[in-house]
């Protein structure tokens, strides 16, 4: 089973999550190479607003749509975080995991990454 599909070239993605609400939260990101690329840089992003301290961010699912290449992936919050936990694996899963590893700790790459493009409105679907 492939875990985080490489894209053809970096693209652009919607992240949505739907809280116990029943509240979409939408994060653009910019570029992303892989579908658990775009869910750990939206989780990251979503753990920073007030709405995140809920549980349902934990186990919950992602809906990332990759733009410009017409395909939708459901993931559950655990899976994409074991990935990111994960040692080892391929040299590319190390690198990319690396590199992100790295924009979270600096705060600041990852805030510049996530700034290309700004966030999307909120949706109610109550």
């Amino acid at each position: 089973m492939c875990y985080h599909p490489p894209m053809p070239t970096t693209r652009k993605c919607q992240v949505t999550f739907r809280d116990k609400s029943g509240v979409e939260h939408i994060i653009e990101i910019p570029e992303a190479e892989s579908l658990y690329e775009a869910a750990i840089l939206a989780l990251h992003r979503f753990r920073e607003a007030d709405w995140s301290r809920e549980a349902s961010l934990d186990v919950g699912k992602l809906r990332v749509e990759v733009w410009n290449w017409p395909t939708i992936y459901n993931v559950e919050v655990s899976e994409v975080e074991a990935w990111f936990r994960r040692p080892g694996g391929t040299p590319h899963d190390v690198a990319l995991r690396g590199r992100l590893r790295a924009m979270i700790e600096t705060n600041d790459a990852l805030h510049d990454r996530l700034r290309k493009s700004p966030p999307l409105p909120t949706n109610n679907h109550v």
